[in-house]
């Protein structure tokens, strides 16, 4: 007897299900940008970009005390709170130093450095800051 055509196509494609959800899940994790742990990335890079570019309003301790920093309307994150640090997310960090303070919602003050870093620097930037949160 001949299947019908519908029948044929359909029992085709329920073939392949199995197939394309393991490639789903083999690959997913390509795919998406994940951030840099402090073993993936040179921290002595990062303490030198935090440095350069970071130190002068977050203070070269992370508190938030750098010399610029009493010219801003909205102080700079302390990231020695850890209170504060455990309830921001690496992504929420990441987005907030590539597209400036204004992109998330957030004081104007926060500058944007997708331009002068790219993401895997700021990564980078991400896990250093990380490092002044000591529990």
């Amino acid at each position: 007897m001949l299947e019908s055509s519908t029948a044929k196509i359909r029992s085709k494609g329920w073939s392949w299900m199995p197939l394309a959800a393991a490639a789903a899940l083999i690959l997913a994790p390509a795919l998406i940008s994940t951030p840099a742990s402090a073993a993936e990335v040179d921290m002595k890079a990062a303490a030198s970009n935090f440095s350069d570019s970071c130190a002068d309003c977050h203070g070269e301790s992370g508190k938030g005390d750098g010399k610029k920093a009493a010219e801003l309307k909205t102080k700079p994150r302390d990231y020695t709170n850890c209170a504060e640090m455990t309830k921001l997310t690496d992504d929420y960090l990441f987005n907030v130093i590539k597209g400036g303070g204004k992109s998330m919602g957030k004081s104007k003050d926060m500058a944007d450095f997708g331009k002068a870093f790219d993401d895997g620097e700021i990564h980078g930037l991400v896990a250093y800051v990380r490092t002044f949160c000591k529990k």
